[in-house]
């Protein structure tokens, strides 16, 4: 569990040290969560679990939490994930509600960051439904129908592998689209990718190739974790060259330069800096003072045009009369 933590926290403060979630798939958020759910559902159903929770009645407290090691740790790695949803869930709505108010332009810029805003609660609403859901067949199925835990175990870890096999595919091409990880830490990667294939190395020694379905997640996911990691080097290799040829890649503020590997200044925001011919805004009494300027310019001007030419037909009036 402390490896764990270790893991997720250069995560949670790279999120934090942004305040923004840009460069987070959404998917990868939905999915890792829904996964975080199956997998506590299928670890609480298991028969084995029920065992091990009725021996700490008898069992000295070491010898409780020794048997519940197992469970603890899955359950304390999917409550760091659902941390990442929160967080994610919150910079959404902060950055999106900064961008409206011009407090600080955006990272991704106005559209993309009030379409992750919204996407975001629908991820949290969706998570949150679907644990509720779980949580409630679980309770009835143990209560009710308890010859049906085993099999209902084993749907809830059919969908865990389902779920982590996919999770890492969206995030993959996000970061690729991108050219940069933006709020996706490397450090955390770098961290998780040894941790990954060790466990299903692990795994293989012990059930062999023929026990695949027990360790074909892990190498999926950890394949996936080194594609990352390979493409986040490319990425500072690039952006190293151009900016020894004075170039950028894409714009970010010089404040982010030691979370990320692209440096530069940011674009200002068109929605935050833009004059609207709506609503009006900061500059809006400057742009109307001028006009109103303008148009007082233009009336003396052809007052001033106007006696001169009456002054002309005066003047040729007189000579007539002469």
């Amino acid at each position: 569990m402390g490896w764990l933590l270790i893991c997720y926290i250069p995560q949670w403060g790279r999120i934090v040290s942004r305040k923004s979630a840009e460069g987070l798939s959404t998917y990868y958020i939905l999915l890792g969560s829904l996964s975080g759910v199956c997998a506590v559902g299928n670890i609480m159903m298991l028969p084995s679990s029920a065992v091990e929770i009725g021996c700490c009645r008898t069992n000295t407290q070491f010898a409780c939490i020794s048997g519940l090691l197992g469970m603890l740790q899955v359950i304390f790695g999917i409550a760091c994930f659902w941390v990442v949803l929160f967080m994610y869930v919150y910079y959404s709505e902060e950055e999106a509600d900064a961008e409206l108010r011009g407090h600080r332009p955006s990272i991704s810029g106005p559209d993309r960051t009030f379409r992750r805003a919204k996407r975001a609660w629908r991820v949290l609403i969706t998570a949150c439904s679907f644990a509720f859901a779980v949580l409630l067949v679980s309770a009835m199925i143990l209560h009710r129908f308890p010859w049906v835990a085993q099999t209902w175990a084993d749907i809830l870890g059919v969908a865990v592998a389902a779920f982590a096999c996919v999770q890492w595919v969206p995030q993959v091409r996000t970061t690729w689209h991108l050219g940069h990880l933006g709020s996706l830490s490397p450090v955390s990667l770098v961290l998780m990718a040894p941790y990954t294939w060790i466990f299903g190395i692990n795994m293989i020694i012990r059930v062999g190739l023929t026990g695949w379905s027990a360790w074909i997640v892990y190498v999926l996911v950890g394949t996936m974790q080194i594609i990352l990691v390979g493409m986040a080097i490319g990425f500072t290799i690039r952006d190293r060259r151009l900016a020894k040829e004075g170039k950028q890649h894409c714009a970010t503020p010089a404040q982010f330069e030691g979370w990320n590997t692209w440096t530069g200044d940011r674009r200002p925001s068109q929605v935050s800096f833009a004059p609207s011919g709506i609503a009006p805004d900061e500059r809006s009494p400057l742009v109307h003072h001028h006009s109103h300027g303008s148009q007082r310019q233009g009336v003396q001007r052809e007052a001033s045009h106007g006696s001169q030419r009456q002054g002309v037909h005066r003047e040729a009036s007189h000579g007539s009369q002469k």
